[in-house]
C-alpha cells in the first residue's frame, strides 16, 4: 500500500512580533506569459545581444588601431634611421668632395694658404726681427708668395726657409721672434669631420630622447 507524501506547509511571508516582515518567500517561477510580455522579453534579449556585438566590434576596432599604431611606430623608427644614415653619407661625401677641391686648388695656387696666413699674422710679424718658414720641399712660387705676403704685412727682413719632409703637402709652420703658427690641411679636415660627426650624434640623441618622451 502506497502512503501519500506529506509536504510541510510553509508560510510565504513570516511576520515578527511587532508585525514587521521578517522573511518573504521568493515568488514561484512564472510559467505562462502574455504576448506583450513575450515581446518585451524578445526586445530585451535582442538589445542585450546587439550591445554585446557592438562591444566586440569596438574591441576589434581598438585592437586593429593599436596594431596600426605599432606598425606606424616601427615604420617611423626605420625612416628615422634611414634619414640618419643618409645624412651621415651626405656628410662623408661632402668631406671627400671638399678634400678633392682643396687638393686641386692647392695644385693651382700653392702659395695661397701661406699668403693668407701671413696676411692674418700681419700685426704679429711686423715688429719681428726673424721670420722662419718650415715647409716640405717649398717651390719657388711658394717662396715668392711668402716673401711678398711678409712685405705686405710690414715685415722688412728676409724670410728664412727651412725644409721639413715630415710635413704633408700644403702644410707649413711659421716661426717668428716671439710666436709661431702652423697649418695642416689634413688636420683641418679631421677637425671638421669630428665636428660634423658630433653634430649628427647630438641630433640623433635629441631625436631619440624626444621619441622616448612621446612614447
Amino acid at each position: 500500500m502506497t502512503h501519500p507524501v506529506h509536504k510541510k506547509f510553509e508560510f510565504g511571508t513570516v511576520f515578527g512580533d511587532s508585525g514587521d516582515v521578517v522573511a518573504r518567500a521568493a515568488p514561484p517561477p512564472k510559467k505562462f506569459f502574455t504576448p506583450e510580455e513575450v515581446e518585451d522579453i524578445r526586445r530585451t534579449a535582442y538589445a542585450a545581444g546587439e550591445s554585446s556585438a557592438t562591444a566586440r566590434a569596438q574591441m576589434a576596432q581598438a585592437a586593429a588601431l593599436q596594431t596600426l599604431s605599432d606598425a606606424a611606430q616601427q615604420g617611423l623608427g626605420g625612416l628615422t634611421e634611414a634619414i640618419r644614415e643618409h645624412k651621415a653619407a651626405a656628410v662623408r661625401l661632402a668631406l671627400v668632395c671638399a678634400q678633392k677641391i682643396a687638393a686641386e686648388a692647392l695644385d693651382r695656387f700653392p702659395g695661397a694658404p701661406l699668403k693668407a696666413a701671413l696676411d692674418a699674422l700681419g700685426q704679429e710679424i711686423e715688429p719681428a726681427t726673424r721670420l722662419v718658414l718650415f715647409t716640405s720641399n717649398a717651390s719657388d712660387e711658394v717662396k715668392v708668395a711668402a716673401e711678398e705676403a711678409a712685405m705686405m704685412a710690414g715685415y722688412q727682413n728676409g724670410v728664412q726657409f727651412r725644409d721639413n719632409p715630415a710635413l704633408p703637402k700644403g702644410a707649413f709652420e711659421v716661426v717668428w721672434s716671439d710666436g709661431r703658427a702652423e697649418y695642416n690641411p689634413q688636420s683641418v679636415f679631421e677637425v671638421l669631420e669630428r665636428a660634423l660627426t658630433e653634430a649628427l650624434e647630438a641630433e640623433s640623441y635629441h631625436q631619440s630622447r624626444a621619441q622616448a618622451a612621446h612614447e
